[in-house]
């Protein structure tokens, strides 16, 4: 019996145990709802030229393979457009502070392009703000499909004071070359997450030195156990009113995972520290993912625990092995460069994370389980403040005519599911 046999019988005991009536290839269609154009929003904030408010450069970055592309005169042209918001607090109901729209088209000259997971678009937009704590909110359509995607973002703005010493947030990027005339060309890492394939990773950073002269500047990058993997200091001959810089990390010689680059910059009394957060996957895995284990974690919903056991319990080289099988099984079209069955997979996962998550991963929650199935659903119906009854939320898919219920029973924001979870 093949992978995709065994995956079938697995799925049909145990639908069959909890009432099932649906088949794995019904959920092989729902995970192939292919076409939301996965994207990712970052932003930075530096000195402004008012001095009651601080510069804001947010980053939209939208990978080609996730852009519907058509035949034009011109070659492949696709098209998208960016709503990116700015609430004056915490959720969507906040009051907006900024809003900015705008349309962007992409061309290229062969159909192989048009799904290139190398290649992406970036879009910037230059905001004001005053400082103070944000939600940014960004919405990316897809103007040929009409699909869209939605992220949020906290975004924290500083005040920088001139009167000492002051540095911008860093800004992690692929690529930044200084022209002869001073001037930086910056191609950005919006989603801050590199490959293990000798891609190169920049910080490029601002210093703002009020009256000082010479600036101590102390970078190290830390893995996810605190280790610190890298480590320079340099001392920099300051330029008033602004002081600009980058440096080049060897990626070569990190593991993968989590990091954090630290920059502190010191002038006699004064100092001050950024830090950034990164990761460097392996080979194979979807960008949302930082390490196989945990990808082979994130496969307990359409895994077996023995296929799980037999990768988690092997050397690195055998379970990179026998996960690349186990997504080739299960590609839906082996012609294509990618499997898009595990893009879809890992995207819904990252974003149940990042929905769903607290005193678990979001993607483990029950919340997290039903989204990581069935994808986003067609409606929420939400009841925080009712008198009678603790918050909860129904969950409808119309297609296939599911509901499901979910309640926060202790008030800590977790909601568990009350209803069957097959029906």
């Amino acid at each position: 019996m093949n992978r995709r046999s065994a995956l079938f019988v697995l799925f049909a005991m145990l639908f069959f145990l909890t009432g099932m009536v649906f088949s794995q290839p019904a959920m092989m269609r729902q995970l192939l709802e292919i076409g939301l154009p996965r994207f990712d929003v970052n932003a930075i904030s530096l000195l402004s030229d008012n001095p009651e408010q601080t510069r804001v450069i947010a980053y939209i970055e939208l990978p080609y393979e996730n852009l519907q592309f058509v035949r034009s005169v011109r070659g492949y042209e696709a098209n998208y457009e960016v709503d990116l918001s700015i609430l004056a607090g915490p959720d969507e109901s906040s009051p907006r502070v900024e809003n900015r729209i705008w349309r962007s088209t992409v061309i290229v000259p062969s159909f192989e392009l048009t799904n290139s997971r190398e290649l992406f678009d970036i879009s910037v937009t230059y905001l004001t703000l005053s400082p103070a704590n944000y939600t940014m909110v960004a919405t990316v359509t897809d103007l040929e499909t009409r699909k869209n995607s939605q992220l949020n973002r906290t975004l924290y703005v500083p005040s920088y004071d001139l009167g000492g010493l002051a540095l911008g947030d860093l800004l992690l990027a692929r690529e930044v070359t200084k022209t002869p005339t001073g001037a930086f060309e910056i191609v950005p890492n919006v989603d801050r997450v590199i490959a293990d394939d000798d891609e190169a990773l920049f910080v490029y950073y601002e210093v703002y030195p009020g009256v000082i002269d010479t600036i101590h500047v102390h970078s190290r990058v830390l893995d996810s156990r605190g280790n610190v993997v890298f480590e320079q200091r340099r001392t920099v001959d300051a330029e008033h009113p602004v002081t600009r810089d980058f440096f080049e990390i060897p990626t070569d010689s990190l593991s993968a995972g989590a990091h954090v680059v630290e920059m502190q910059v010191q002038a006699g009394e004064y100092s001050t520290l950024k830090a950034a957060e990164f990761s460097l996957r392996m080979g194979g895995l979807p960008s949302t993912v930082p390490n196989m284990e945990t990808a082979i974690r994130q496969l307990r919903y359409i895994a077996s625990n023995r296929e799980l056991d037999r990768m988690l319990n092997t050397n690195p080289h055998d379970r990179q092995i026998l996960f690349n099988d186990f997504w080739a099984e299960m590609d839906p079209n082996p012609d294509t460069p990618g499997n898009e069955l595990m893009q879809e997979y890992y995207n819904r996962v990252f974003e149940a994370s990042a929905a769903f998550g607290g005193m678990r991963d979001g993607w483990e929650t029950d919340r997290g389980e039903v989204y990581v199935r069935y994808g986003p659903p067609d409606e929420i119906e939400r009841h925080p403040f009712d008198v009678d009854s603790r918050p909860y939320e129904v969950w409808y898919y119309y297609e296939g005519q599911r509901r499901f219920v979910f309640v926060d029973e202790f008030g800590y924001g977790e909601y568990r599911l009350m209803s069957n979870l097959w029906q």
